[in-house]
């Protein structure tokens, strides 16, 4: 079942009940002795007024075990509808409609999302089931609350809570990999995927990243009253400490609102691709001669191999305009990204593409453009990664790419003051700690 009962709770104090029941039924015996004595004079029987009586306490306490409300909280699956859920609860198709009514007015009624949150509460009455409140959650920060008002009539309030920026530093050792290692250290998805794309350019996490190296980030959070982080910002410093190289990143906030990432020196982090268009996977086949999966013989392989579980996103390894998004023969769904007159990338064997994925679609770098998968000549899940430089394949993984422009001029006083500021920033926050 997709729903869960939380709790039920008739509306009446078991307590009051049963002590009126001494007293009414006293009553009614009262009555019943003064009837008796005044049967005499007017000759009536009040038999039938004592049979009334009785029939009107079990309507009373029938009709308080039989009302009250029940709470229910639901996950919703893919596909699942508002209207399913509040039938599935007996709810009459004109309370129905006045609910979605009510909730048009502040938010689209559509399909729910999987595991998307819905809470109600359903009043139990004679006549039926009444939905008495529903909410539901439209993500982490926005709900919507469907209610009836003093005229019994439904109203739908927007709720919005609000979120405080604060900046949390978080250093940590790497592990099993790193996209492990920070989830353990309580760094979001978000800012995991945000830390690959920066460092996408230089560092190839399979191969570069081992046990026992070391990374700090400092980034943007956003709590709610409770303090529990509902948003992350975006990332103002972080660092790789390895036996190899340090590579240290610091935002830049350009004067018309932009950002960059540079090195202490000043040097863009940024190049012209990545080496990785996609996070988490495992690189498992180079380019260069090997022996064909499917066609056994041996063949020069003109990409590179990333073995990743169906669905994972593939970034734009750059800035571009996509020249091809469909079928491709072996190389199954496929897309090709034209980035300048020199350079253009390959994806391949891919389960789906990205909305919005066509030919002549502007794409930017680190943009998802569509899903690892299967298709094609494929012998099992992953991404094939082409670099193509002046209409020759490439390797990608040893191409020398050109970098962003360094600061220069005003831009560089600037960073300069902005990379004391972190740099004091980092030190209060740890102090906090």
């Amino acid at each position: 079942m997709y729903k869960k009962i939380l709790s039920y709770r008739p509306n009446f104090r078991p307590s009051l009940v049963f002590l009126l029941i001494p007293i009414l039924i006293s009553f009614i015996f009262i009555a019943k002795s003064f009837d008796q004595y005044s049967e005499r004079e007017n000759g009536e029987s009040k038999n039938q007024e004592l049979e009334n009586n009785l029939i009107t306490v079990k309507d009373f306490l029938f009709g308080q075990f039989n009302s009250g409300s029940a709470k229910f909280e639901f996950n919703a699956r893919n596909g699942d509808s508002i209207q399913r859920i509040l039938s599935d609860q007996k709810i009459s198709q004109a309370d129905i409609n006045n609910v979605l009514n009510a909730f048009r007015r502040e938010y689209n009624v559509g399909p729910l999302r999987k595991d998307q949150k819905i809470y109600l509460i359903v009043k139990r009455e004679k006549n039926g089931n009444l939905v008495s409140r529903l909410t539901v959650n439209i993500d982490n920060i926005t709900s919507v609350h469907v209610f009836l008002n003093k005229d019994n009539l439904y109203e739908a309030k927007r709720v919005t809570k609000v979120l405080t920026k604060k900046n949390h530093f978080v250093e940590t050792t790497i592990d099993r990999g790193i996209y492990r290692s920070a989830k353990q250290s309580g760094i979001e998805n978000s800012i995991v995927a945000q830390f690959a794309r920066l460092y996408g350019f230089e560092v190839d996490f399979q191969r570069d990243l081992k046990k026992n190296d070391k990374i700090k980030i400092f980034y943007e959070r956003y709590l709610d009253d409770d303090g529990i982080s509902q948003r992350t910002g975006n990332i103002i410093y972080s660092e790789i400490i390895n036996a190899d190289k340090n590579i240290t990143l610091y935002r830049y906030e350009y004067p018309n609102g932009t950002m960059g990432y540079f090195t202490p020196e000043g040097k863009s982090i940024e190049k012209s691709l990545m080496r990785t268009p996609i996070n988490g996977a495992k690189l498992t086949s180079r380019y260069g001669f090997r022996i064909h999966p499917i066609l056994g013989f041996n063949h020069l392989h003109q990409g590179t191999d990333f073995a990743a579980p169906i669905g994972t996103p593939v970034m734009a390894s750059g800035s571009g305009t996509v020249e091809y998004a469909g079928w491709k023969g072996g190389y199954g769904k496929f897309i090709s990204i034209r980035h300048s007159s020199v350079y253009q990338t390959n994806y391949a064997h891919l389960q789906d593409y990205a909305k919005g994925i066509r030919r002549g679609a502007k794409v930017q770098q680190g943009q998802i453009i569509g899903y690892s998968g299967n298709t094609g000549s494929s012998t099992g899940p992953h991404l094939h990664y082409e670099v193509v430089v002046n209409g020759k394949k490439e390797n990608s993984q040893t191409l020398k790419l050109p970098s962003s422009a360094p600061l220069e001029g005003s831009n560089k006083n600037l960073f300069e003051i902005q990379k004391r500021n972190i740099d004091n920033l980092i030190l209060e926050t740890a102090k906090k700690k």
